[in-house]
């Protein structure tokens, strides 16, 4: 299989192609995006674009299969791809675009494809025309005003002539017109660069396009922008995304399991909705499963204690029946037989009937609700939790001062384009850092989680070892049965924590945060969502629904913010911070 983690931040276009695990070359039917055709803007799905899967299987190099005999087909529609952190939907988009191998089965294509990946780096010394994948249309360009034009370049250009004006026209329309197609790719910012890319996947021609995450480092308006960008496009599109505003757009949507690929027709609010109900069946199911077992308990009971009696009774009547001794001893052995027949059956049926609630609970998965309370972590409602006075940011330079006073139990969040010093605000709070001038500073107990959740973890330390370390006053069976309500089972809790998945360790922070040995009365979200898997964001939406204490969050999800019941809003504008309470 091909090494997937030195895939180039770029966009890649794959030809019509068949690739399979015997396929030595397979990875040579994608190449960088060279220009793009005078179809880019079409009326049209086109028909013939389509990804298949035939019975693929994908094994990481340590041997965990990934993907185990997946089948499916994804056609000229808009489909969102969703699935748990670490089912495999990063592998599965670029086996759908032929930059990965499988180790068995095939990838049919029909139709190009253009694809952005997430948080790739650019090649060193790239250049924005490189990342949006025009540099080759661009050196033709260059060529033919210098007058050493190649024969190959007049084809190459053939219906783009004005591909400079269409550049610029893409890049001013998504917030970035001050940027020139030569500009250093390594000057731009992460959400620079991903809008870069996708303008390159909008202007490539392609007949379908595949996108990874694609809004993870976009602010509000950058994810607006994507959002009209993408309703526009009329091409076939695979979203790899959690963003639920995202998938609402969209017509279809696949889930990836553990079993397999499942579809749902509709946008994600109706897949939401299925899912609700398929939840609501598989409890009715659990609770019908643990009903039946409890009633043919009682009745095996019942009829385990009637053979008790008639074997006393037996037992009784042969004492004092004049009968021949060796005929007592047939009845004796058939007697003691039949007992064991009938043990043994009962011991099968019941364990047919808790191996038939242990399926349905396991189908049921956890409806228990995260317990997150500790009378520590209470914030009174007069209780000042932070407090600024004509505090200044170190960034961004020329920000206006801040005095700002928060008390109680308040959940604010803090909201701006990139670039306003939201991180900046959260870690002056945090302590880490101080005002240029002013002062500032949270009054509580804190703690800072960012979508890496580096400040409360150790790298080589499990989470249990964290907590103890931290002298939380929970035992650890305690400890266990939280972490797993919060998603993380005995197979993670011992793991070191560089080897958790981005959104187990934003939890496994959350729990040292709250259940360490001084537990934070103000919590301090940095783009916590970002690196979720819904089911996680709605575990962590869980979570904090109960949090007695204070919460201020950086987000560009306003989904997460809805479910959060934000009371106040800090908002970036016109180069200061405003606070407006919600209604």
């Amino acid at each position: 299989m091909a090494d997937f983690e030195s895939i180039p931040f770029a966009v890649f276009s794959a030809s019509p192609s068949s690739v399979s695990s015997s396929d030595a070359g397979a990875a040579s039917d994608v190449a960088p995006l060279s220009l793009p055709s005078a179809s880019a803007s079409r009326l049209h799905p086109p028909a013939a674009f389509s990804l298949s899967l035939r019975h693929v299987t994908v094994a990481l190099p340590d041997g965990r299969v990934v993907l185990d005999d997946l089948s499916g087909t994804f056609h000229a529609q808009r489909i969102g791809l969703v699935g748990r952190n670490g089912a495999g939907k990063s592998l599965l988009a670029k086996l759908l675009v032929g930059l990965l191998t499988p180790d068995a089965g095939r990838v049919v294509r029909s139709g190009t494809v253009a694809y952005v990946p997430q948080d790739a780096a650019p090649a060193e010394h790239a250049t924005l025309a490189e990342v949006a994948g025009l540099a080759p249309a661009f050196d033709a360009l260059a060529r033919l005003e210098r007058g050493e034009a190649l024969p190959s370049d007049f084809d190459l250009l053939e219906g783009r002539w004005d591909l400079g004006e269409t550049l610029h026209m893409a890049l001013a329309a998504a917030g970035l017109g001050h940027l020139e197609p030569q500009r250093p790719a390594a000057s731009l910012s992460g959400g620079e660069l991903t809008r870069v890319a996708l303008i390159g996947a909008f202007l490539s021609g392609a007949d379908g396009l595949v996108l990874d995450e694609p809004s993870n480092h976009l602010d509000r308006d950058a994810r607006q922008w994507l959002r009209e960008r993408l309703r526009q496009w009329r091409g076939g599109l695979v979203l790899v995304s959690h963003d639920r505003e995202l998938l609402d757009d969209m017509a279809h949507i696949v889930e990836l399991t553990p079993d397999g690929l499942r579809h749902y027709g509709g946008n994600y609010s109706l897949y939401q909705a299925q899912r609700e109900a398929e939840a609501a069946a598989a409890q009715a199911a659990l609770d019908h499963a643990r009903a039946s077992r409890s009633a043919a308990l009682r009745d095996l009971r019942r009829q385990h204690d009637a053979h008790q009696r008639r074997s006393a009774h037996n037992d009784r009547a042969g004492t004092t029946a004049n009968l021949p001794a060796i005929y007592l001893g047939r009845l004796k052995d058939g007697a003691q037989a039949y007992s064991g027949r009938e043990q043994r059956r009962q011991q099968e049926t019941r364990a047919a009937l808790d191996d038939a609630v242990k399926q349905a609970a396991e189908r049921a998965g956890s409806g228990t609700p995260v317990a997150l309370m500790l009378p520590g972590a209470v914030v009174a409602a007069g209780k000042r939790v932070v407090h600024l006075e004509d505090a200044v940011a170190p960034f961004p330079v020329g920000a206006r001062p801040l005095s700002l006073t928060l008390s109680g139990p308040v959940r604010v969040a803090v909201t701006g384009p990139n670039g306003s010093g939201k991180t900046t605000l959260l870690n002056m709070l945090a302590g880490i850092g101080e005002p240029v001038s002013g002062t500032g500073a949270a009054c509580v107990p804190c703690a800072r989680l960012d979508q890496h959740a580096a400040s409360m973890l150790r790298p080589g330390q499990s989470v249990l070892e964290r907590l103890r370390e931290l002298e939380s006053p929970l035992p650890e069976g305690v400890l266990r049965s939280h972490l797993a309500l919060l998603g993380l089972g005995a197979g993670l809790v011992r793991q070191p924590s560089a080897a958790l998945s981005g959104g187990e360790r934003l939890k496994a922070a959350l729990a040292c945060a709250l259940w360490g040995g001084t537990p934070a009365q103000l919590l301090l979200l940095d783009e916590p969502t970002n690196h979720l898997d819904i089911d996680s964001a709605s575990a962590l939406e869980q979570a904090l629904d109960t949090y007695p204490g204070a919460i201020l969050v950086a987000s560009h999800d306003q989904r997460f913010l809805d479910a959060l019941r934000v009371s106040h809003r800090l908002e970036w504008s016109a180069g200061e911070w405003q606070l407006t309470a919600c209604a």
